[in-house]
């Protein structure tokens, strides 16, 4: 049985289309470490050219073949 982490990031990988994603929880987030989340989702997601969670307050842009931390104006959402 695949962890909720593990189906979002193959859910991901099959939207070949999508650019930007992210991830607004409440107080019961299921992914325990966004930074490896993100790695992972770099990783495996090379057509993400945005990934955040917002509730953590983490924002990430692709910049050649990274996810590269950026700050909330930089993301295209809130610029």
């Amino acid at each position: 049985m695949l962890g909720f982490d593990e189906y979002i990031v193959n859910l991901l990988a099959a939207l070949v289309h999508l650019r930007v994603f992210t991830t607004i929880f409440s107080d019961d987030c299921p992914i325990t470490d966004g930074h490896r989340f993100i790695m992972k989702v770099s990783d495996r997601v090379p057509h993400l050219e945005y990934v955040s969670m917002y509730h953590l307050k983490l924002y990430y842009k692709r910049v050649g073949r990274e996810l590269v931390i950026c700050d909330r104006t930089e993301f295209p959402l809130f610029g």
